[in-house]
């Protein structure tokens, strides 16, 4: 099984509007993947500072492959929605489940 997982990195200035991100942007998303995606936001560090992430999103896919189809029709209006958001430029990458 794989996932594609997102993160938003903490920063000094970050902003990041968790209700338009859940009322808008993650039902959009799932939607054109067919999946639900679980939204983590980060609260801190095992030390009590603050989280390394603002936010972790992890999306079950079929495939890589797959996935990269739905980007190639769809990657420019996902991008352009994210300043809707954030001003944090999102980490993306793929992960397979070994357990």
């Amino acid at each position: 099984m794989e996932r594609v997982t997102v993160v938003y990195p903490n920063k000094t200035d970050a902003k990041f509007d968790f209700d338009y991100y859940m009322r808008k942007h993650i039902p959009w998303v799932a939607g054109l993947v067919g999946k639900n995606i679980e939204v983590r936001r980060g609260i801190s560090s095992a030390t009590g500072s603050p989280a390394a992430f603002v936010c972790v999103a992890t999306i079950p896919i079929d495939s890589v492959a797959a996935f990269q189809a739905i980007f190639a029709r769809h990657g420019a209006e996902i991008l352009a929605d994210i300043p809707n958001y954030t001003n944090i430029e999102p980490i993306v990458q793929f992960d397979e489940i070994v357990a």
